[in-house]
């Protein structure tokens, strides 16, 4: 009689799940619920299966003669534990009372004398059955939708027979790939990669001998694309190796994306510790290693000597990257609150909007860079070569200052222009100033707009309301770091445009202090959803772009939730809107905000080492159940995954990121 009722032979059902070489007998149930089941097994059937480790996937099926149409689907089962059988108790009484009995007759009352005696093998054979405590995670059964035939899975029971009638099998091999990579029939077209295998222990000893330790867990790619994935353990866990895998993957799939015409997908990473762009022993290449072609790496002090790696700096003296560079004075100078003069500063409109015609906030806008760069010079910034600045100003004015700081005059830029040679923009802009003081009338009209009385007291160190001296340019001192006089793009708008090409961009901070790096991404990040935000209201489709973060829990607290206005939480809540992907990694389950851990489609979970942190994991679908191995466990890249397509939780060992992958990537990314 087969061991597969309730499925015709040639059905989806049982060529996908039940066929002999997908699935072995182990058992049958010996009660049932909605919820839960408990098995009924035997000793040797563990055994001749490679075990049942928990937390295995079983499946359970059942026939009723006469009700054939009413019996062909399968049950998936998660074993949680062990469940005590009817006649349990009864066996382990006449047990004991065996072993008392033993003790008071045996010549030698020693362990191994009475613990070690044979029982009859009609008592033993009885004492082999236990049972197993298993929850119910659904049904798989038939459906047909296009006039083809598929596999369906829906995420409870419907109806259950008497327990008598139930089969349950261990799935093996295909059919156990076939359940781990099974995506919900909603799912939207994509393509499936390889992630890892399944592991249900960290021991595997059994299912190693029983060559059961390779049935594949492939994951729908686009799942995370555009979509947030959670990527949780402690330190050398798993979580960068898991990263780059999906980075490369994600990395196929653009440029498959690429070929077929459509927009490629570009990938930022911020690499705090620069193990994405440099390769290590561990895994022999690193996500650099795609080719200087695929790749953009900035960072802190190149030279140039390669054309794929850039200077993560800006010019702080360039027009072009003045929206930066404000950016980056408004990341450092933002805390100091209790500044009116500095948050005036911030505030400056350096440019003059974006109106061409309105010439007025132009010419206000040239005398606030005058200020500016006067700042900056007095902070000690080094100018390019060459640097002079057009500033709005009468003739007649600009003689008088040229004439007060005993220089020439200065040269006609444009129409109502003149020409501040870089030596002289100090000089003449304290000038300006102690004219202005003095009531000057000509001083008195050129900076009676905001764009130079906003830098005026950064620039001069003095308070405008003549109360005294303050720190001014001083306070732009520790932003020397960001500048290089030789950049010619603005850093931010590059990488950008680098994402739009469909590149991975490396922003490699391993080099430079924490003030320094955070500074930086948040003006990178800022600039990309600005940029991004500006496609979405001209009513075109964004380009997909991923962001790779590491230290989420320093980005996402709750606290730090609270503050529309924070880069991070902005990209966290605008992120999906605007097609923008986010992996994020920590350690510290707790440290991010319950609203984004709300809305993340993806979770890669590996070892954690406290009950807070789990408890707190467990609010979130049923990753309460894995717990006690999510503690236990410290073998790295065993983690329990779930996935936006996939309707349960899968335990999964990761494969490793080596150089096969990365050849297997650029081989699809040259065509072959």
């Amino acid at each position: 009689m087969s061991i597969t009722f309730g499925v015709g032979a040639g059905s989806v059902l049982q060529s996908t799940l039940l066929a002999d070489d997908r699935a072995i007998r182990v058992g049958a149930i010996h009660r049932l619920d909605f919820h839960e089941a408990v098995v009924l097994t035997h000793d040797k059937w563990k055994f001749d299966a490679g075990g049942i480790p928990q937390h295995s996937f079983l499946l359970a099926t059942a026939r009723d003669a006469d009700r054939p149409g009413d019996d062909d689907e399968v049950l998936l089962l998660r074993v949680e534990g062990t469940a005590s059988l009817s006649l349990e108790s009864d066996l382990l009484a006449v047990r004991e009372e065996s072993l008392r009995d033993a003790l008071s007759r045996a010549e030698d009352p020693s362990p191994s004398v009475v613990l070690d005696r044979h029982m009859d093998p009609f008592t033993l054979n009885r004492a082999s059955f236990t049972g197993l405590k298993c929850r119910v995670l659904g049904t798989f059964y038939e459906d047909i939708a296009a006039g083809t035939t598929q596999l369906v899975f829906g995420a409870d029971v419907d109806n259950f027979y008497a327990t008598s009638t139930y089969r349950v099998l261990k799935p093996t091999g295909a059919g156990l790939s076939a359940i781990a990579s099974y995506l919900k029939p909603d799912s939207e077209p994509g393509d499936q990669v390889r992630l890892g295998v399944v592991r249900y222990s960290a021991t595997r000893r059994r299912a190693l001998a029983a060559n059961q330790a390779d049935a594949a867990v492939n994951v729908r790619i686009q799942d995370f694309i555009g979509h947030k994935t959670a990527l949780l353990g402690m330190t050398r866990s798993g979580k960068s190796n898991t990263a780059k895998i999906i980075i490369a993957k994600t990395f196929v799939a653009s440029e498959q994306r690429r070929r077929d015409g459509k927009s490629p997908i570009g990938q930022l990473i911020f690499d705090p510790q620069g193990e994405y762009a440099n390769a290590n022993v561990q895994d022999e290449s690193a996500v650099a290693g795609l080719g200087a072609e695929h790749v953009r790496i900035y960072k802190f002090g190149a030279d140039g000597g390669e054309a794929h790696v850039k200077p993560l700096a800006i010019n702080f003296f360039d027009p072009k990257q003045i929206d930066t560079a404000q950016g980056l004075i408004a990341a450092t100078l933002s805390q100091q609150s209790g500044s009116g003069y500095v948050q005036d500063f911030i505030a400056t409109d350096f440019t003059g909007g974006s109106d061409s015609q309105d010439y007025g906030s132009k010419n206000h806008a040239s005398r606030g860079r005058l200020g500016l760069y006067a700042t900056l010079l007095r902070a000690g910034f080094k100018p390019p070569r060459g640097f002079h600045v057009n500033v709005s100003m009468k003739r007649e004015f600009a003689d008088q200052v040229a004439s007060a700081i005993s220089t020439n005059p200065f040269p006609p830029a444009q129409s109502g222009y003149v020409s501040i040679p870089g030596d002289q923009v100090v000089n003449a802009v304290l000038k300006i100033a102690e004219l202005r003081e003095s009531d000057d009338a000509n001083a008195k009209d050129f900076g009676r707009e905001t764009p130079w009385t906003s830098t005026e007291a950064m620039a001069t160190g003095k308070s405008s309301s003549g109360s005294g001296k303050v720190r001014g340019y001083l306070n732009l001192i520790p932003m020397r770091v960001f500048h290089d006089p030789a950049v010619t793009d603005d850093v931010a708008e590059g990488i950008y445009q680098e994402l739009l090409e469909g590149r991975i961009v490396i922003i490699d901070l391993h080099i430079g202090s924490e003030k320094v790096i955070q500074t930086m991404s948040e003006t990178i990040t800022e600039h990309l959803l600005e940029r991004h935000t500006g496609v979405f209201t001209n009513g075109e489709e964004p380009g997909h772009i991923q962001v790779m973060l590491e230290e989420a829990h320093n980005l996402f607290a709750s606290d730090r939730y609270k503050n529309d206005a924070d880069v991070w939480v902005r990209l966290a809540k605008e992120a999906a809107k605007l097609k923008i992907g986010m992996l994020y990694a920590t350690q510290e389950v707790t440290g991010v905000a319950h609203q984004v851990k709300a809305n993340t489609a993806n979770w890669v979970v590996a070892h954690l080492n406290n009950r807070q942190e789990l408890n707190e994991l467990g609010k979130f679908y049923d990753f309460g159940s894995y717990a006690d191995a999510i503690l236990a466990s410290e073998d790295r890249g065993f983690v329990r995954l779930k996935t936006l397509s996939s309707p349960f939780i899968v335990p999964v060992q990761i494969e490793r990121y080596a150089k096969a992958l990365i050849d297997e990537a650029k081989a699809v990314a040259a065509g072959s």
